[in-house]
């Protein structure tokens, strides 16, 4: 049987991949975005290239994340925050400003993404370190030392 912790680094590196597989073609191509979901047109392409640039130095904080979430905490805390974040922002922008529906997309996947991985992270808390075998994990009170 997979653990909470197995799942939560497949989804950590789901939600890379998703990070990836927009800012390639941002960076590289923008208006393919415009056709691909609809976010309205895209004339100026630097700020959505910047965007691409940033997420993808975002998701580099990912790697750590997969590799040894006990040892990134904060990673795991503020990749899950940040693309709630995010989610929160896009549906914001199209409840409350008629922003096109393809920011609903954005806004329904990372606000489901990381509810799930924050589900999962709050699993992979209270069974602890499988390397140090102490049961009861950091929700417990009872941090590695």
């Amino acid at each position: 049987m997979k653990t909470p912790l197995f799942w939560f680094r497949l989804l950590v590196a789901v939600g890379g991949i998703a990070n990836l597989a927009f800012a390639l073609p941002a960076f590289l191509y923008p208006p393919f975005l415009g056709e691909l979901i609809d976010v309205g047109p895209i004339e100026q392409t630097v700020w959505l290239r910047n965007v691409a640039i940033l997420l993808v130095i975002i998701t580099t904080f990912y790697i750590p994340a997969i590799l040894d979430p006990f040892r990134y905490l904060f990673n795991d805390y503020v990749l899950i925050v940040g693309r709630f974040s995010a989610g929160l922002f896009f549906l914001v922008l199209v409840l409350t400003a008629g922003y096109p529906g393809g920011f609903l997309v954005l806004a329904l996947s990372d606000l489901g993404l990381s509810t799930v991985q924050a589900l999962l992270f709050m699993f992979v808390l209270r069974d602890g370190d499988p390397r140090f075998g102490q049961p009861g994990g950091y929700l417990s009170g009872r941090a590695r030392a």
